[in-house]
């Protein structure tokens, strides 16, 4: 009894084992092409431009929102 438990128990195992084998290649394949649709869906979004004319240690400024949205800040000198 134990022996016939100990064989299903084997061969389930490499069953399992060669059912992995032949499936893996094709779960991989899913998931890149899963991950790419991702990375172009994320750089297809309208609100990602990258800035290609833009020089480093210069700092722009962007004003596309309204002006209701702008608060005015009062800064004091500090001795």
């Amino acid at each position: 009894m134990l022996f016939r438990l100990l064989l299903y128990i084997l061969l389930f195992y490499l069953l399992f084992r060669l059912i992995g084998r032949i499936l893996a290649p094709f779960m991989v394949n899913k998931m890149m092409k899963d991950a790419q649709k991702r990375f172009e869906k994320q750089f297809k979004n309208p609100y990602y431009k990258p800035k290609d004319d833009t020089e480093p240690g210069k700092t722009y400024i962007n004003k596309s929102g309204r002006p209701s949205d702008a608060e005015d800040a009062d800064f004091e000198e500090i001795d």
